[in-house]
């Protein structure tokens, strides 16, 4: 009997049934697509989460190779200004070689018009006694001659 009242619905019931299924599946389908959507969102802020994570794990990493980086960079920077250095106090000691060798280069120079000028006068004196000795050898053959006559001149 109850079988029968449990299928015997009167068309109202089976109204007020239907709209109820309906109501309820309606809420069972928004419960579900607010848990769908809860749940990617939380799925989604979790992967942003990761991926912002990640990004500042490797941005301390590239940090770190970079401040390595820049130490190496500056301890090269420092070897560079170091031979610099030295490059100066060499490039000093050659300017101080160079004015050196100039002032001997000077002397030398002064040596040499000097000891030309000595040579010049030496070749003008060389000159004046060969022109000395050509007269003294011209009177001296003019003496010879003299001689010569005088000798052969009566007695």
């Amino acid at each position: 009997m109850q079988k029968e009242e449990q299928t015997k619905w009167s068309p109202k019931q089976k109204k007020i049934i239907k709209y109820g299924l309906n109501g309820l599946l309606i809420v069972v389908l928004i419960a579900a697509w607010i848990w769908i959507v809860k749940v990617g969102i939380t799925k989604g802020k979790s992967y942003i989460d990761d991926a912002l994570v990640k990004i500042e794990m490797q941005n301390i990493e590239n940090h770190q190779n970079l401040v390595a980086e820049n130490e190496a960079l500056n301890r090269e920077i420092d070897r560079l200004n170091e031979e610099l250095n030295e490059m100066s106090d060499k490039v000093v000691d050659l300017n101080e070689s160079i004015n050196t060798f100039s002032l001997d280069v000077n002397a030398l120079a002064s040596s040499i018009e000097f000891i030309e000028t000595g040579l010049e006068n030496s070749i003008v004196m060389q000159s004046e006694i060969g022109n000395k000795i050509q007269e003294l050898d011209n009177r001296l053959k003019e003496l010879k001659n003299s001689l010569n006559i005088l000798l052969e001149a009566p007695k």
